[in-house]
Order: structure tokens, then C-alpha cells, then sequence
């Protein structure tokens, strides 16, 4: 399935030539504003096209744009209204170091998805300098996973060592969630 996707992007990256890199860093910035279609394709379709250097670059900074695009369009189009609700100045009280490490840490570990994370950003009233350099730097890792991964992929003939990598990949999402997830359960019994 996903290299049937991978394929059809490639496809029509093709047919744009010299535009490829200015479409496949649009397709970034829509899929950080929007995620109709998941990251890892498309940065390991960038990967393909690009090779690891470029297809790197226009993943991160494509990511990077549109999660600023979207800390934006939630602050403009949220934020008076938030700050109004009783649960929403709780969020703001929180301290821009908290704010920081919790944004890093959750781009990072893929298990918040990039919309709740520039709307919490944007809507618990974080500076957006701090939310730019946590984002850059949490999405360094998956951009460098992701590009070369699919680049690795494309590369192995042995089924085997393509199995080992998907396999590999599916068992650290898996923990992530997992880890997340035990992390919740035990803030929401320490709470009073």
C-alpha cells in the first residue's frame, strides 16, 4: 500500500521537473497544517526523489513552515476566545520552560499528532520563538528517521533487511505510544 502511494507521488513529482522541490515542500507544509496523508510517505518519497541532503531539508523546513502556519491560524482565529474559558487559563499559567520541553519532546515521539500540538502551542499562549525552536529541533530526528529510511528501503533487495527495518520502525512507535500513553495513566492518578 505504501509503495503504491510512494509511487503515485513520484509519478507526479516527475511530471512538475525543476517545481518538484517547490511542490514536495508545499505537500509538507499542507500535510503539518492538515495530515490527510502520513509524514513517513512523504518524506521517504522525498528521500527517493531528492537523495538524503535535499530530501532531508525540505521535509524538515517543510514541516517546520507548516506547523508555524498553523501555531498561527490558532492564534489568530482561537486564542480571545480560549483565554476567556476557565480551563483555558490554566493552559496559559504554564511556564515557557514546561512549554518548551513539552513541545519538543512531543515532536519527537510521534504520538501527538502535529495539529494538537501547534494548537496547544498557540492556544496556551506560548511565545512563538519558543515554539519555532522546539519544533525545529523536535522535528530534526523524524525528518533524518523518515528520509532515510525510505532512501534505505529503496536500497535493500534482501526482503529480509526490508522486513527488519519496517518491523523495527512499527516496534518503536509502538513503545512511544506505550510509554506515552503509561506516562498519561500515571499523571491522571497523581492529580488530585
Amino acid at each position: 500500500m505504501e509503495w503504491l502511494c510512494m509511487a503515485s507521488i513520484i509519478t507526479f513529482a516527475r511530471e512538475w521537473g525543476y517545481f518538484a522541490p517547490v511542490l514536495f515542500f508545499l505537500l509538507f507544509v499542507v500535510q503539518a497544517v492538515f495530515p490527510v496523508f502520513p509524514y513517513i510517505i512523504l518524506a521517504a518519497t522525498g528521500g527517493l526523489l531528492f537523495g538524503f541532503t535535499i530530501g532531508f531539508f525540505i521535509s524538515w523546513a517543510g514541516a517546520l513552515a507548516g506547523a508555524c502556519i498553523g501555531f498561527y491560524l490558532c492564534r489568530f482565529l482561537g486564542y480571545g476566545w480560549f483565554s476567556r474559558q476557565p480551563w483555558g487559563t490554566q493552559l496559559q499559567q504554564i511556564h515557557p520552560d514546561t512549554a518548551f520541553w513539552s513541545v519538543l519532546i512531543a515532536r519527537i515521539v510521534p504520538v501527538v499528532p502535529t495539529p494538537i500540538i501547534n494548537a496547544s502551542a498557540a492556544l496556551g499562549g506560548m511565545p512563538f520563538w519558543s515554539f519555532f525552536f522546539s519544533s525545529a529541533l523536535g522535528k530534526l530526528p523524524s525528518a533524518i528517521l523518515y528520509t532515510g529510511l525510505g532512501l534505505t528501503l529503496y536500497k535493500a533487495q534482501d526482503v529480509t533487511m526490508t522486513l527488519a527495518i519496517i518491523g523495527t520502525a512499527l516496534l518503536l512507535f509502538v513503545g512511544g505510544k506505550y510509554f506515552y500513553k503509561q506516562h498519561q495513566d500515571k499523571k491522571a492518578f497523581s492529580t488530585p
